[in-house]
């Protein structure tokens, strides 16, 4: 839990930090991906209770472990198709950069 929390802690200063934009979106991906392959690990094996993702957070403000579950699947969610589409984004606005200074070069 501790290297996890690390890892998350330092995408999240990369994302803050960086000026350019495109290795926060990439790192978010990343490790958004990697937390996809985890649920889905979870399901191949058979889990079917609720992650603790949030520790006793759950517990600490109110909301059953179900509830939680379900919120942090969709912050899940979010992340991904955010940062795939963010990256997909700055892909084609790069691109669209180099076409444009091809054709003025030529």
């Amino acid at each position: 839990m501790f290297a996890a929390g690390t890892l998350e802690l330092l995408v999240a200063a990369i994302c803050f930090f960086d000026k350019l934009r495109v290795p926060g979106h990439f790192f978010t991906a990343w490790l958004a991906t990697s937390f996809l392959i985890y649920r889905i690990g979870l399901w191949w094996i058979g889990w079917r209770r609720p992650c603790h993702c949030l520790g006793d957070f759950g517990d600490a403000i109110g909301i059953s472990s179900e509830t939680a579950d379900a919120i942090m699947k969709g912050v899940l969610a979010y992340l991904l198709m955010g940062s795939y589409a963010s990256l997909f984004w700055l892909w084609r606005q790069r691109n669209r950069m180099h076409g444009v200074a091809a054709t003025q070069s030529a």
